[in-house]
């Protein structure tokens, strides 16, 4: 009975998370394994139980709607000063007022980020912490990697031909 319920889970996972995340991931963003969701690629890296996952999911489900709202208010903030801008003689108050707004807006998401970030980690064991501590190093690396390899000083990837094997 468990081992179903984990399954039905998993699938409502994959089918509703590309909806939940789609408009919080970055569009460079991208998994390694096409056609699965985040969630997905992270519950099957990390080696998550089926409670984590279902604590996974609950956690998503409280934090992906804070911040598509803080995501939807900064667009109109910028909008408005993009438009404000845009005038021959912008106020300067007003400016102030908006760019003020703005960066409140980005504190707010990046605090509901660590929130989140930290209450994931918190259900983790100390195995899959380290793999997710992995994981954060590689993201900070990744956008250096390609002047690295322009240089010759790290392998390239592997062909796709050597994968298969």
């Amino acid at each position: 009975m468990k081992k179903l319920s984990f399954i039905t889970l998993f699938a409502a996972m994959l089918f509703f998370a590309p909806k939940m995340i789609g408009s919080t991931v970055p569009a460079t963003a991208s998994t390694s394994l096409p056609g699965l969701p985040p969630p997905a690629v992270v519950a099957s890296f990390l080696g998550l139980t089926p409670g984590q996952v279902e604590q996974m999911g609950a956690l998503l489900t409280q934090v992906l709607p804070t911040l598509e709202t803080l995501g939807q208010q900064s667009a109109e903030v910028q909008q408005q000063l993009d438009l404000l801008l845009s005038q021959t003689n912008p106020e300067p108050a007003q400016i102030g007022k908006l760019v003020v707004q703005l960066h409140v807006l980005q504190l707010e998401a990046a605090q509901v980020v660590e929130g989140f970030h930290n209450a994931f980690a918190g259900l983790l064991t100390q195995d899959q912490k380290q793999k997710l501590e992995e994981v954060t190093v590689a993201s900070q690396l990744q956008p250096v990697v390609g002047a690295f390899r322009a240089l010759y000083l790290v392998p390239p990837p592997p062909s796709p031909s050597c994968q298969k094997r």
